[in-house]
């Protein structure tokens, strides 16, 4: 437990003022710290507890059977993750595959921006290859492979579940072995919750062309799977998308839904609740020449898309109005200030830099690493940028985060 001047407990940096009981005082007057708390009513005892950072909380459910089952529920999770939000911008941790000789290989979870509670590497079970979804759910990451099972972890808490390959994965690990590795596809595993019904939901999403007769239907344009942590079961979902999609991009999460960017420049979505394909507005470009020009994120709680065409990149942000749909510009980035060529490839083309987080009020645009280049912070009004992180030697992938107590439990 923190402690500050006798303090029992305080708030997580930045989301506000110090919460402090003076131990004391209270003991002059034969009281303790826990019983103060727990002689308020529980609406206030909760918006306390709420405030606290989550490695706190994992520790005050040993306090009583009351605050255990308090910060146990479901609306107490959620009342916290919502703090957690309001608090200010998101963490920016950094995922990544560890190697070493001397220990066991394992999954690296670094923190590498914010002010949540989470100040120190997390390591999880190793998972070969390992790949990440886009962004967070809930405060959940989830890591992928086409040769091991997949799984589901929680970085402030430790928590985490494993789940098996699906049909796709082990036919893409067989085709990794029979064939060259520009033979073989990259499709990219979606994770969301339907926002009904609280379920969260693994979906692969994949053109069936680049598996020739090796899937179970072969006359579909794409082929969908769904995984039910219920059952711990994969399911074949018909039908799956009538557009062909850019399979080597990772969806996009966002309000209760997947989003996928098509061949013909279409947003797709998947309702992760009535598990439904649609259309729901054209890009802001007309078509892809390359696909890895171009980019979908989710910048200041919208769905946005990014396009380079050297020596500029342009984002685009969705409004999504009753009747129809628009996009706006957000902002326009001189590439030749912000990213460079490494020396001695100067005619590799740079693919698409990867917008990660609007920091600070809007004003700072933090973009990932790609193609052996740093993560950088970019100024909006002055164009400048600074360095956050060189990702040398350290092949991983940044993920937008915020604290919390979720796993995958119905409580």
């Amino acid at each position: 437990m923190d402690s500050d001047a006798g303090a029992v407990y305080k708030r997580r940096s930045g989301s506000g003022p110090s919460v402090r009981i003076n131990q004391t005082m209270l003991r002059r007057h034969g009281w303790s710290s826990t019983s103060v708390v727990e002689s308020l009513p529980d609406e206030i005892m909760e918006l306390i507890l709420s405030r606290l950072a989550v490695k706190c909380l994992l520790r005050f459910k040993c306090v009583s059977k009351k605050w255990k089952s308090t910060i146990e529920s479901l609306r107490f999770k959620e009342a916290q993750l919502r703090q957690s939000q309001q608090s200010g911008d998101p963490d920016i941790l950094y995922v990544t595959e560890h190697n070493d000789d001397d220990d066991d290989d394992e999954v690296r979870i670094i923190p590498v921006l914010g002010s949540s509670s989470m100040i120190r590497t997390v390591k999880f079970p190793s998972i070969p290859n390992t790949n990440v979804c886009y962004g967070s759910c809930d405060g959940l990451i989830c890591l992928f492979s086409h040769h091991s099972p997949n799984m589901v972890a929680n970085p402030a808490t430790g928590w985490h579940q494993c789940f098996p390959l699906s049909r796709v994965q082990q036919l893409l690990s067989n085709m990794c072995i029979t064939e060259s590795a520009c033979d073989t596809p990259n499709p990219q595993l979606g994770f969301g919750k339907d926002k009904f019904t609280g379920t969260y939901k693994p979906v692969w999403l994949c053109n069936s062309a680049e598996f020739g007769r090796r899937l179970d239907n072969t006359t579909t344009t794409t082929t969908c799977e769904v995984f039910d942590f219920n059952t711990n079961a994969w399911r074949y979902l018909v039908p799956a998308s009538p557009y062909r999609i850019l399979d080597d991009h990772k969806p996009v999460y966002f309000d209760g839904s997947l989003y996928w960017l098509t061949e013909c420049a279409k947003v797709l979505s998947f309702d992760l609740h009535t598990e439904t394909f649609q259309v729901i507005c054209q890009a802001p470009f007309s078509h892809i020449p390359e696909p890895q020009q171009v980019d979908m994120c989710i910048l200041d709680n919208s769905l946005c898309l990014s396009q380079r065409n050297w020596p500029t990149q342009v984002i685009w942000s969705l409004l999504l109005h009753t009747n129809n749909t628009s996009w706006k510009e957000i902002c326009t980035i001189d590439l030749t200030k912000t990213f460079s060529l490494p020396e001695e490839l100067p005619c590799f083309p740079l693919p698409v830099a990867l917008p990660v987080a609007l920091l600070e009020k809007k004003t700072k645009l933090l973009f990932g690493p790609a193609l052996m280049q740093p993560m950088v912070i970019h100024d909006l009004h002055t164009k400048s940028y600074h360095k956050v992180l060189s990702p040398v030697g350290l092949f991983g992938y940044p993920v937008c985060h915020f604290d919390s107590l979720f796993s995958l439990s119905p409580n």
